[in-house]
Protein backbone atom coordinates (compact mmCIF):
# COMPACT_ATOMS: atom_id res chain seq x y z
CA UNK A 1 0.00 0.00 0.00
CA UNK A 2 1.02 3.78 -0.51
CA UNK A 3 -0.90 6.77 -0.66
CA UNK A 4 -3.95 6.41 -2.35
CA UNK A 5 -3.15 2.99 -3.92
CA UNK A 6 -2.94 -0.91 -2.58
CA UNK A 7 -2.12 -3.33 -4.57
CA UNK A 8 -2.85 -7.63 -3.85
CA UNK A 9 -1.16 -10.42 -5.85
CA UNK A 10 -2.93 -13.94 -5.32
CA UNK A 11 -5.88 -16.25 -5.04
CA UNK A 12 -8.83 -14.54 -4.41
CA UNK A 13 -10.58 -16.26 -2.03
CA UNK A 14 -14.19 -16.85 -0.65
CA UNK A 15 -15.98 -12.95 -1.30
CA UNK A 16 -19.51 -12.00 -0.44
CA UNK A 17 -21.00 -9.32 -2.81
CA UNK A 18 -19.77 -6.00 -1.74
CA UNK A 19 -18.88 -2.65 -2.87
CA UNK A 20 -16.22 -0.40 -1.85
CA UNK A 21 -15.65 3.35 -2.50
CA UNK A 22 -11.99 2.16 -4.25
CA UNK A 23 -11.76 2.04 -8.04
CA UNK A 24 -10.28 -1.52 -8.81
CA UNK A 25 -8.50 -2.81 -11.10
CA UNK A 26 -8.30 -6.59 -11.60
CA UNK A 27 -6.42 -8.37 -13.99
CA UNK A 28 -6.03 -12.19 -14.28
CA UNK A 29 -2.51 -13.78 -14.01
CA UNK A 30 -3.83 -17.01 -16.17
CA UNK A 31 -6.89 -17.03 -18.43
CA UNK A 32 -9.64 -14.41 -17.66
CA UNK A 33 -11.08 -12.87 -14.37
CA UNK A 34 -14.81 -13.22 -13.59
CA UNK A 35 -16.67 -11.02 -11.92
CA UNK A 36 -20.50 -11.06 -11.06
CA UNK A 37 -22.39 -7.43 -10.85
CA UNK A 38 -25.85 -6.47 -11.57
CA UNK A 39 -26.92 -9.75 -12.43
CA UNK A 40 -24.13 -10.24 -15.00
CA UNK A 41 -20.90 -12.56 -15.02
CA UNK A 42 -18.14 -10.51 -16.73
CA UNK A 43 -15.26 -12.43 -17.96
CA UNK A 44 -12.13 -10.80 -19.44
CA UNK A 45 -8.13 -10.24 -18.93
CA UNK A 46 -8.88 -7.70 -16.63
CA UNK A 47 -12.13 -5.78 -15.64
CA UNK A 48 -12.60 -1.57 -14.12
CA UNK A 49 -15.23 -2.05 -11.43
CA UNK A 50 -15.96 1.23 -10.11
CA UNK A 51 -16.45 2.76 -6.72
CA UNK A 52 -19.67 2.00 -5.26
CA UNK A 53 -20.33 -1.06 -7.86
CA UNK A 54 -22.04 -3.87 -6.11
CA UNK A 55 -19.83 -7.14 -6.94
CA UNK A 56 -18.37 -10.19 -6.30
CA UNK A 57 -15.28 -11.53 -7.48
CA UNK A 58 -14.69 -15.10 -8.83
CA UNK A 59 -11.69 -17.59 -7.56
CA UNK A 60 -8.59 -17.08 -9.45
CA UNK A 61 -5.06 -15.67 -9.31
CA UNK A 62 -5.06 -12.29 -9.56
CA UNK A 63 -3.96 -9.13 -9.83
CA UNK A 64 -5.37 -6.40 -8.05
CA UNK A 65 -5.27 -2.50 -7.48
CA UNK A 66 -7.18 -0.48 -5.71
CA UNK A 67 -7.51 3.04 -6.19
CA UNK A 68 -8.66 5.77 -4.36
CA UNK A 69 -11.18 8.40 -6.73
CA UNK A 70 -8.98 11.37 -5.91
CA UNK A 71 -5.81 9.36 -7.20
CA UNK A 72 -4.46 10.52 -10.67
CA UNK A 73 -4.27 7.61 -11.70
CA UNK A 74 -7.86 6.96 -12.04
CA UNK A 75 -8.06 9.96 -14.50
CA UNK A 76 -4.96 8.51 -16.75
CA UNK A 77 -6.64 4.79 -16.37
CA UNK A 78 -10.34 6.05 -17.44
CA UNK A 79 -8.89 7.19 -20.80
CA UNK A 80 -8.15 4.12 -21.97
CA UNK A 81 -10.97 2.19 -21.50
CA UNK A 82 -13.55 1.07 -24.64
CA UNK A 83 -16.64 1.98 -22.11
CA UNK A 84 -17.27 3.92 -19.86
CA UNK A 85 -20.06 4.85 -16.90
CA UNK A 86 -21.26 3.12 -13.51
CA UNK A 87 -21.09 -0.50 -14.77
CA UNK A 88 -17.67 -2.86 -14.92
CA UNK A 89 -15.97 -2.73 -17.76
CA UNK A 90 -13.46 -4.67 -19.55
CA UNK A 91 -10.05 -2.77 -19.68
CA UNK A 92 -8.50 -4.23 -22.65
CA UNK A 93 -5.64 -6.80 -23.27
CA UNK A 94 -3.25 -4.25 -24.43
CA UNK A 95 -3.75 -2.87 -20.39
CA UNK A 96 -3.84 -6.12 -18.82
CA UNK A 97 -0.96 -7.53 -20.04
CA UNK A 98 1.07 -4.60 -19.01
CA UNK A 99 -0.11 -4.98 -15.30
CA UNK A 100 0.83 -8.53 -15.39
CA UNK A 101 4.38 -7.89 -16.89
CA UNK A 102 4.61 -5.31 -14.60
CA UNK A 103 4.14 -7.33 -11.45
CA UNK A 104 6.13 -10.68 -13.13
CA UNK A 105 9.13 -8.72 -13.47
CA UNK A 106 8.95 -7.14 -10.49
CA UNK A 107 11.14 -7.79 -7.35
CA UNK A 108 8.39 -7.46 -4.95
CA UNK A 109 5.13 -6.16 -5.52
CA UNK A 110 5.90 -2.93 -3.58
CA UNK A 111 8.31 -1.97 -6.13
CA UNK A 112 5.63 -3.41 -9.01
CA UNK A 113 2.88 -0.73 -7.42
CA UNK A 114 5.52 1.85 -7.65
CA UNK A 115 6.60 1.17 -11.48
CA UNK A 116 3.02 1.05 -12.55
CA UNK A 117 2.12 4.47 -10.72
CA UNK A 118 5.54 5.83 -12.40
CA UNK A 119 4.33 4.96 -16.41
CA UNK A 120 1.11 6.63 -15.45
CA UNK A 121 2.82 9.33 -13.34
CA UNK A 122 3.18 11.70 -16.85
CA UNK A 123 -1.11 11.77 -17.21
CA UNK A 124 -0.86 13.47 -13.73
CA UNK A 125 -2.54 16.99 -14.17
CA UNK A 126 0.75 19.55 -13.66
CA UNK A 127 -1.19 20.62 -10.55
CA UNK A 128 -3.78 18.99 -8.82
CA UNK A 129 -6.71 20.86 -7.63
CA UNK A 130 -5.74 23.57 -4.72
CA UNK A 131 -9.18 23.30 -3.49
CA UNK A 132 -10.00 19.51 -3.54
CA UNK A 133 -6.52 19.34 -1.35
CA UNK A 134 -7.69 21.46 0.78
CA UNK A 135 -11.10 19.95 1.39
CA UNK A 136 -9.47 16.47 1.53
CA UNK A 137 -7.16 17.49 4.40
CA UNK A 138 -9.79 18.91 6.48
CA UNK A 139 -12.33 15.78 5.68
CA UNK A 140 -9.06 13.37 7.33
CA UNK A 141 -8.74 15.56 9.91
CA UNK A 142 -12.25 15.39 11.16
CA UNK A 143 -11.74 11.63 11.05
CA UNK A 144 -8.56 11.43 13.08
CA UNK A 145 -9.95 13.97 15.41
CA UNK A 146 -13.64 12.87 16.08
CA UNK A 147 -14.53 15.84 14.82
CA UNK A 148 -17.20 17.19 11.83
CA UNK A 149 -16.95 19.75 10.16
CA UNK A 150 -20.78 21.46 8.80
CA UNK A 151 -21.37 21.27 5.07
CA UNK A 152 -21.60 25.27 4.87
CA UNK A 153 -18.06 25.45 6.36
CA UNK A 154 -16.80 22.97 3.78
CA UNK A 155 -18.40 25.27 1.00
CA UNK A 156 -16.92 28.42 2.65
CA UNK A 157 -13.66 26.64 2.43
CA UNK A 158 -13.67 26.83 -1.61
CA UNK A 159 -16.00 29.54 -1.87
CA UNK A 160 -19.04 27.77 -2.80
CA UNK A 161 -22.32 27.74 -2.03
CA UNK A 162 -23.25 24.44 -0.16
CA UNK A 163 -25.82 22.59 -2.78
CA UNK A 164 -22.89 24.18 -5.53
CA UNK A 165 -20.16 22.48 -3.33
CA UNK A 166 -22.10 18.73 -3.53
CA UNK A 167 -22.23 19.07 -7.07
CA UNK A 168 -17.93 19.85 -6.86
CA UNK A 169 -16.91 17.60 -4.93
CA UNK A 170 -19.13 14.86 -6.56
CA UNK A 171 -17.58 15.88 -10.32
CA UNK A 172 -13.90 16.21 -8.34
CA UNK A 173 -13.85 12.62 -6.68
CA UNK A 174 -17.01 10.71 -8.67
CA UNK A 175 -18.44 10.21 -5.45
CA UNK A 176 -20.82 11.83 -3.27
CA UNK A 177 -19.39 13.53 -0.16
CA UNK A 178 -20.94 11.15 2.62
CA UNK A 179 -19.65 8.28 0.01
CA UNK A 180 -16.61 9.71 0.64
CA UNK A 181 -16.67 10.00 4.19
CA UNK A 182 -17.34 5.95 5.05
CA UNK A 183 -14.49 5.06 2.75
CA UNK A 184 -12.02 7.75 4.47
CA UNK A 185 -13.34 6.01 7.70
CA UNK A 186 -12.36 2.81 6.48
CA UNK A 187 -8.81 3.88 5.45
CA UNK A 188 -7.86 5.73 8.54
CA UNK A 189 -9.23 2.62 10.75
CA UNK A 190 -6.97 0.81 8.76
CA UNK A 191 -3.79 2.62 9.26
CA UNK A 192 -4.90 2.74 13.23
CA UNK A 193 -5.11 -0.90 13.22
CA UNK A 194 -1.91 -1.23 12.52
CA UNK A 195 -0.88 0.87 15.38
CA UNK A 196 -3.49 -0.61 18.00
CA UNK A 197 -5.67 -3.11 18.27
CA UNK A 198 -8.80 -3.45 16.43
CA UNK A 199 -11.06 -2.35 19.45
CA UNK A 200 -9.36 1.12 19.63
CA UNK A 201 -9.20 1.32 16.27
CA UNK A 202 -12.48 1.36 15.27
CA UNK A 203 -13.84 3.67 17.81
CA UNK A 204 -10.46 5.93 17.08
CA UNK A 205 -12.02 6.54 13.46
CA UNK A 206 -15.43 7.09 14.14
CA UNK A 207 -16.73 3.71 14.06
CA UNK A 208 -19.29 2.81 17.14
CA UNK A 209 -17.39 -0.32 18.36
CA UNK A 210 -15.47 -3.22 16.86
CA UNK A 211 -18.33 -4.48 15.57
CA UNK A 212 -19.08 -1.23 14.00
CA UNK A 213 -16.27 -1.31 11.87
CA UNK A 214 -15.79 -4.89 11.17
CA UNK A 215 -19.53 -5.38 9.81
CA UNK A 216 -18.32 -2.01 7.37
CA UNK A 217 -15.10 -4.05 6.32
CA UNK A 218 -17.34 -6.76 5.26
CA UNK A 219 -20.10 -4.67 3.66
CA UNK A 220 -17.10 -2.79 1.88
CA UNK A 221 -14.18 -5.84 0.95
CA UNK A 222 -16.95 -8.88 0.97
CA UNK A 223 -13.88 -10.56 3.34
CA UNK A 224 -13.67 -10.60 7.67
CA UNK A 225 -11.52 -8.22 8.73
CA UNK A 226 -9.32 -10.80 10.66
CA UNK A 227 -8.05 -11.03 6.76
CA UNK A 228 -7.99 -7.35 5.82
CA UNK A 229 -6.21 -6.74 9.44
CA UNK A 230 -3.69 -10.00 8.52
CA UNK A 231 -2.85 -8.57 4.76
CA UNK A 232 -2.18 -4.71 6.34
CA UNK A 233 0.42 -6.52 9.09
CA UNK A 234 2.35 -8.15 6.26
CA UNK A 235 5.38 -6.25 5.21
Amino acid sequence: MSVGIGAFLGTSGDNKPHKHWAHQLVVALNGEVEVAASGTLYRDAGLWIPAGALHQLGHGEVASLYIDPTHYLCAALLTLFPYSGESVSPIGKALATELVSCVSSADNLQSALQAFQARYRQDKKQDADNRLNRILSRLKQDVTTGTNTPLYQLAELVCLSPSRFSHWFSEQTGLPLRSYKKWLKLLVGFELARQMPLAAAATTAGFSDQAHFCRSITQAFGVSSTTIVKLLSEE
